[in-house]
């Protein structure tokens, strides 16, 4: 049977190196086409992307603001985070 990954939620801003290598190592050319959005249990629309490590799929937050349409901007910079 397989092993049962445990689920984090953590935010892009906050990930430590390592995993940020990973996420450059699993997304070299952006995560941007794989940012789903979700519902957190304060019952608020998140937009995250999954990130996979040996033992958990980490869900990365990404910062998004709401428009004036009543749509929500996605505030990622793929570009820009592999830079770092």
């Amino acid at each position: 049977m397989p092993e049962i990954k445990k689920r984090v939620i953590k935010s892009l801003d906050n990930l430590a190196e390592d995993l940020r290598e990973l996420l450059r190592r699993q997304y070299p050319n952006g995560y941007e086409a794989n940012i789903t959005r979700i519902t957190n249990a304060k019952k608020e629309p998140i937009f995250v992307f999954p990130l996979e490590t040996e033992d958990s799929i980490i869900l990365v937050k990404v910062p998004a603001t709401k428009n004036s349409d009543g749509e929500y901007d996605v505030e990622a910079n793929p570009e820009e985070d592999f830079e770092n």
